[in-house]
């Protein structure tokens, strides 16, 4: 039944397997119903079930089952970094437009879709004697394309996707038409019928009151969860910072938090006791003007604060940022005020939920990141939350924890 009901929700679909929070989700929900659905029916038939169903067998069940997915997913990404299991995709628009959709699907690889041609976009005439669609056709079939692409053009509308449709259903190929707004995608950008028509409706960058709770709960369980785990460590990193340099164990810097507000970050200490009085002065010789500092090799840092940063485990005494509000086990990075009044208008967006430990700069390289790139994640992040992409991102920190990419 419960191999069912995975089928039932699509789990299995080629289109989601892999790929973002989609699947996480749908697997989840299915595995809920399934429970549900035999607990009902024991109910209503007096079934003598042990409590063990609720309390061991169900948590159980959601672990394993959201495990395997991700040990299937990171062997799925490893055979299409050898180009196997791929969608051999054929780009087609304006030169610029193709441009831009080629490099969010060669920079995301791990979807799965290797950009093998491109296509211009039709003229007038060539829509009037449909030579523009033969042309297609014969650039699909050369290259062996398994996907089309179609980037936002005002020269292809709905009429001659229609036609391309048609034209593909009998060869296999898939047909992606990217929105206009590509950087905007996941649960605020939904397909809205109206007039008959199916318009893309994208909602407003705000977590409702029930995802500002359920992010909370999240933040609460998980911080005392980790708290009461790693308190052996927490003693441990303490001492060690104590007895080997000089100054406060905890280092306390405000940042700039959610909305502007400034709060005091905790960390333990990872340089000298004057590093921050040194800070402009690296500046200036290093030439650095962006929001985000940063020194492959900083002077400033101790001996033993480089393992914890290696490791991230200067980054621990956050978790008491996260108990009491101020932080988020995810989101985007925390800056100094310093860092934030060089922000571009662009940057303050990031501003829009609270800071976090982790995030997608995390996952994504660290400090081997530029700021334009760490900027888009954080944005990107920011108008995609979902409470299902915060436990993948979760659960990805502790690979790139240990790989260690990124450090500094």
């Amino acid at each position: 039944i419960w191999l069912l009901f995975l089928a039932m929700r699509g789990t299995y679909d080629q289109r989601i397997v892999g790929v973002g929070t989609e699947e996480i989700r749908r697997v989840v929900t299915a595995t809920l119903y399934v429970f549900a659905a035999v607990a009902g029916i024991s109910y209503l038939i007096r079934a003598d079930i042990s409590r063990a169903y609720a309390f061991v067998s169900l948590p159980l069940g959601l672990v394993l089952i959201t495990g395997m997915r991700f040990y299937w997913r990171g062997w799925l990404y490893r055979q299409r970094g050898r180009g196997e299991f791929i969608f051999r995709t054929v780009v087609v628009g304006a030169p610029a437009a193709r441009a831009e959709l080629g490099k969010h699907l060669q920079r995301d690889s791990y979807t799965g879709f290797a950009v093998v041609g491109e296509f211009d976009e039709p003229s007038a005439e060539q829509l009037a004697d449909d030579s523009w669609l033969t042309g297609l056709l014969a650039q699909l079939d050369s290259s062996q394309a398994s996907a089309v692409a179609l980037a936002p053009s005002s020269q292809i509308g709905g009429e001659t996707i229609r036609q391309l449709a048609w034209l593909i259903e009998a060869r296999g190929i898939d047909l992606l038409v990217a929105p206009a707004v590509m950087d905007v995608t996941g649960p605020r950008l939904t397909v809205r019928p109206a007039a008959g028509l199916p318009l893309l409706h994208l909602d407003e960058a705000r977590l409702s009151r029930p995802q500002r709770i359920s992010k909370r709960a999240l933040d609460l369980f998980g911080s005392v969860f980790l708290i009461v785990v790693l308190s052996p460590v927490l003693l441990v990193v303490g001492l060690t910072v104590r007895f080997t340099s000089a100054g406060p164990v905890i280092y306390r810097q405000y940042r700039i938090g959610r909305g502007g507000e400034s709060f005091t970050m905790l960390k333990f200490r990872t340089m000298r006791f004057d590093a921050e009085s040194k800070q402009d002065e690296l500046r200036s010789e290093h030439g650095l003007v962006t929001p985000m500092f940063k020194l492959d090799q900083d002077p400033r840092v101790t001996r033993v604060g480089r393992f914890l940063r290696r490791w991230s485990l200067d980054e621990l005494p956050q978790l008491f940022n996260v108990l009491g509000g101020s932080m988020s086990l995810v989101g985007p990075r925390p800056h100094p005020l310093d860092d934030v009044n060089r922000y571009e208008l662009a940057a303050y967006r990031r501003l829009a939920l609270k800071p976090g430990m982790t995030g997608l700069w995390q996952v994504e390289g660290r400090s081997d990141l530029e700021w334009a790139e760490a900027l888009r994640l954080d944005i990107y992040y920011v108008e995609t939350w979902s409470l299902a992409g915060d436990f993948v991102l979760l659960s990805r920190t502790l690979r790139a924890v240990i790989r260690g990419q990124g450090a500094r």
